[in-house]
This record gives C-alpha cells, sequence and structure tokens, in this order.
C-alpha cells in the first residue's frame, strides 16, 4: 500500500493515492477531514468481514460518521445500513490515520474501530457499498486481501478477546 505523505511544510499540497493505489497531489484546501468508524464482530470463533465493491477487499462494515454523531452512534447506523443488524457498540480497539482519495476527491481520513456484538441473521447487504458480507473461520481470514490498516485492527481484536 502506498502510504500518504501529511501536507507540506507550507500546507499547500497532500500527496495521497486513490482507491486504486494511483498516487497524486491536491491542494491541501481541498482536503476534507473523514472520521470513521468499523465494527469487528467475533461470534463462535469466527469473524464478519464485508467486501468492499469500491476496492475489493475484505474489510469490517462501517463508514463515515456524520459531524453531529458520536463515534458509537455513527457506527451503529453505519452497521445497520451495511447489513440490517442492530449492534451495540464496545471497545475501541484500534485506530489508523491515512489521507486517500475517493473517486477524485481528497480526504484526510481517521478510522476507529470498535469491537461489536449482536444476535447474529440473515443479511439485507447494502448491494450499492458491498459485494460480500461474510463470517471466516479463523483459519480462513483472507489476511491478503486485507489492506494493512484492517489487518492490525483484527489481529489486535483477537488478540484482546483471546481468540488466537
Amino acid at each position: 500500500m502506498v502510504m500518504a505523505k501529511p501536507p507540506s511544510p507550507a500546507g499547500r499540497w497532500v500527496t495521497c493515492p486513490d482507491l486504486g493505489g494511483h498516487v497524486r497531489q491536491y491542494p491541501a484546501a481541498e482536503v476534507k477531514f473523514r472520521p470513521a468508524a468499523y465494527g469487528i464482530w467475533w461470534h463462535e470463533g469466527r469473524v464478519l468481514l464485508s467486501r468492499s465493491r469500491f476496492t475489493h477487499l475484505w474489510d469490517f462494515p462501517g463508514g463515515g460518521v456524520e459531524p453531529f454523531e458520536w463515534m458509537p452512534d455513527g457506527l451503529q447506523r453505519e452497521f445497520q445500513e451495511e447489513t440490517g443488524a442492530l449492534v451495540t457498540v464496545g471497545e475501541l480497539i484500534h485506530t489508523a490515520e491515512s489521507f486517500i482519495a475517493f473517486f477524485g476527491r481528497p480526504f484526510h481520513s481517521l478510522r476507529f474501530y470498535y469491537l461489536v456484538t449482536g444476535m447474529p441473521q440473515e443479511w439485507t447487504r447494502a448491494v450499492d457499498e458491498l459485494e460480500d458480507l461474510k463470517w471466516w473461520d479463523q483459519a480462513a481470514i483472507p489476511w491478503q486481501a486485507m489492506n494493512p490498516e484492517d489487518r492490525e485492527a483484527l489481529a489486535q481484536s483477537a488478540k484482546r478477546l483471546k481468540i488466537f
């Protein structure tokens, strides 16, 4: 993964990759702040992963939090929008920061990863955002098809819960 560079000392440009890994510079004034919350749900030794329609990588349900929302509230809303599931938000276990461009617009991304719990159910997958939604046994987790920040968050969650 290409790491983005923070703004230059003059604060005029930000270098960041887009979802396809193409790197370019953007005027710092165009960069929007994007806090996001993601839920890591372990149940009976399996973890719920979602496959992004945009990156085709496996990650976690969740997404951008609105300016008026607390992180846990935004996570509950995003999780329900993407999966149909109502979850209880637990411990914050990992954070990640990067600069990335979505569809030609640059963002300063702060991601907060929480443990979540709920009742496993039939999913109502958000087809406009997700290609797939699946429970993975720990031995079959697609580590290589996840971005480094998500791999680290998943490892931290497993360590915290003493899963492996």
